[in-house]
């Protein structure tokens, strides 16, 4: 993120964004929503949002949905949730669920020039001209098939209208329409498939009466030249990054424009609520459990017989606290046990070889000239002899985990990690924990160079892109499928 010292020479844009940093430095710490809702009214009204809210029929029903009036924000003192503590995800969370579950719908006129209405809706409404789009034989056809779900006897005991009468109805609703002063009717030759489609049945009528002439076609024809698209690149000295991650180091070797767009500028994709859990969702989960296990029994040593009770325990936290439903979780818990198990036949082995645990989720930071590698590693063990042991969990395929040592001078995390701890003896492995009970660790084996050339590799390519080297678009490997920039590079239009 870039900060207010970040922006150069331009002391309008250094004072905006530290204007916009102090802002967002107060939104970060948890409050219950009884706080947090006079907080967002003060960060409306000082960045000058509040007024112009008040002054907008949208933005008067977002304050009356957020409850953000003095008045409204009481009626929240009698619910005990909101006497919990909310982090600011959580609260971010709350506030988009909020604006989705109400409607704003703008103030009538009167003074429309063009109105959208269903066919059946037309009397009674004087119209200078009609357009009728949709005149196909599936869209407007000459007898309107009933909705589904009732025979005839049943609709007719219902009350609900019959085949006929719906036909009736609508030819009606088409003379009418065809009394406008003006009325163009349209339709489609060829549907979404490509598949060819006819007139509806009451527009060949209507030609072959003669009541209707075909109308002159306004488009007109023209030559064009096609164009490839070439791979985009870009060259940004000015946005060199002078704090670095292990993540984004992998995605500056990936594809340098991916790192540009979502490093360098910091763009994201808009998050959506998903009911379901996901195996991105399990590994959080799982990355939290671990660490609580294991922080418990350096705290406070348990027996091996009772550690599963201990570890099942911190796993029904972790769903609750994750706010994971056991229905939305159930695919990974019947496999729960068989992992268990696994992972504490694995450390059990670990420790009488031994191991201690040191620390989980331990955030790093290490000064690199003038770059910070920064990053936060799952699990560092003590091993005999002073030796350190940084453990990183994977819940994928162990085939997947192996291939990642197949070449291990190409491996960025562990030497990413082994960089940021360049002060200690290290050792370093992916231990995978699979869902059948396997846990395997695949080390390392050349963890010593990988870092010295990982160190020797960063400050080299950061400092091409200071001095302004092209940062071009790949478009290659596993990670393009799934990437956030695809869009932008518009990787799906590329003529090479």
């Amino acid at each position: 993120m870039l900060r207010a010292g970040d922006w150069g020479a331009s002391e309008a844009l250094g004072q905006a964004a530290g204007r916009v940093e102090s802002l967002r430095d107060r939104m970060q710490a948890a409050r219950p929503l009884l706080e947090w809702l006079p907080a967002l009214r003060e960060l409306l009204r000082e960045s000058g949002q509040w007024d112009l809210l008040r002054t907008d029929a949208a933005g008067i029903k977002g304050i009356t949905a957020l409850r953000l009036d003095d008045q409204a924000a009481a009626d929240w003192g009698g619910w005990a949730h909101a006497q919990r503590r909310m982090p600011l995800r959580e609260f971010t969370a709350w506030v988009n669920d909020v604006l989705e579950g109400v409607s704003f719908v703008p103030p009538h006129a009167g003074d429309e020039q063009v109105v959208v209405l269903p066919l059946s809706q037309l009397l009674g409404h004087p119209f200078a001209a009609l357009v009728l789009p949709g005149c196909d034989e599936r869209s407007l056809p000459a007898s309107p098939e009933p909705p589904a779900g009732w025979t005839q006897a049943q609709r007719r005991l219902l009350g609900l209208p019959s085949r006929e009468e719906l036909g009736a109805a609508q030819r009606a609703a088409w003379r009418r329409a065809l009394q406008a002063p003006c009325t163009e009717v349209l339709w489609r030759a060829s549907d979404d498939t490509g598949e060819r489609s006819l007139a509806s049945p009451l527009v060949q009528a209507l030609l072959a009466e003669g009541a209707a002439s075909p109308a002159e076609d306004a488009r007109a024809l023209r030559a064009e030249r096609a164009t490839g698209v070439a791979r985009p690149t870009v060259q940004a000295p000015g946005l060199a990054p002078t704090q670095l991650s292990a993540s984004s180091y992998e995605d500056l070797r990936r594809c340098p424009y991916r790192f540009f767009a979502l490093r360098m500028l910091g763009l994201r994709e808009a998050d959506e609520v998903e009911a379901e859990v996901d195996k991105r969702d399990f590994g959080t989960w799982l990355h939290a459990v671990l660490k609580t296990f294991h922080e418990a029994l350096r705290d406070r040593p348990v027996p091996a017989s009772e550690r599963a009770s201990l570890l099942d325990a911190i796993a029904r936290e972790g769903i609750e606290g994750q706010r994971m439903g056991e229905g939305e979780f159930l695919p990974f818990a019947a496999g729960w046990p068989a992992l268990r198990d696994g992972y504490l036949q694995w450390l059990q082995k670990h420790e009488a070889a031994g191991a201690e645990f040191e620390s989980a989720e331990s955030a790093h930071k290490v000064q690199l000239g003038p770059l910070t590698l920064e990053g936060r590693i799952d699990r560092i063990d003590r091993l005999p002899g002073g030796v350190s042991l940084v453990m990183d969990y994977k819940t994928e395929g162990l085939q997947v985990t192996r291939d990642r040592m197949k070449a291990p001078l190409e491996d960025t995390q562990l030497a990413f990690y082994a960089a940021l701890l360049s002060d200690r003896q290290l050792e370093a492995a992916y231990l995978n924990i699979g869902e059948r009970g396997d846990v395997k660790a695949v080390p390392h084996e050349h963890l010593p160079l990988a870092a010295h050339l990982l160190k020797e590799g960063v400050q080299a390519e950061l400092r091409r892109i200071g001095q302004g080297a092209p940062l071009p678009a790949l478009g290659e490997g596993r990670m393009c499928e799934f990437c956030a920039a695809r869009g932008l590079c518009r990787r799906d239009g590329w003529s090479d």
